[in-house]
């Protein structure tokens, strides 16, 4: 009995070492496993930490450039009131012309001071009339 007793034995031997691997890989796996939730854990951690920061630099940044727009608009604002007033002030110093001097330019005593330089196309024959003064006539500005 010698051969097959001592194969059975080293057999049972093998089998007694493959399990206690077999446990041993299944504690390790488990360690391991333990070991990368709490990495995870710390990762996500970090992850809401740092977006929060994020998040905050973003929207001062956001803020600061609403600001500079803001003061932007407001100084355009500012030159373009300026600059109409000038405007202003230039055609109030051109003044109004007389009504002499506008039934002159339109040639046609009964056209008011609001009427527009080139007369009526049936008034003048369909034709437009000439400017005083070799200058061009004033076109009318179509209604859309």
């Amino acid at each position: 009995m010698g051969v097959l007793t001592d194969d059975l034995t080293r057999l049972r031997y093998d089998i007694l070492a493959l399990r206690s691997a077999r446990q041993g890989l299944i504690h390790d796996l488990e360690r391991e496993t333990e070991d990368r939730r709490a990495d995870v854990s710390q990762m996500l951690a970090g992850f809401s930490k740092n977006f929060g920061a994020v998040a905050r630099r973003t929207k001062a940044d956001r803020l600061g450039s609403i600001s500079d727009l803001k003061r932007t608009v407001t100084d355009l604002l500012t030159e373009v009131r300026t600059d109409l007033g000038g405007v202003r002030q230039a055609w109030l110093a051109l003044g109004t012309p007389s009504r002499r001097t506008v039934e002159e330019l339109t040639g046609h005593p009964r056209l008011g001071a609001g009427a527009h330089a080139e007369g009526r196309r049936s008034e003048t024959g369909g034709k437009r009339p000439r400017a005083v003064g070799g200058e061009k006539p004033v076109r009318k500005k179509r209604k859309h």
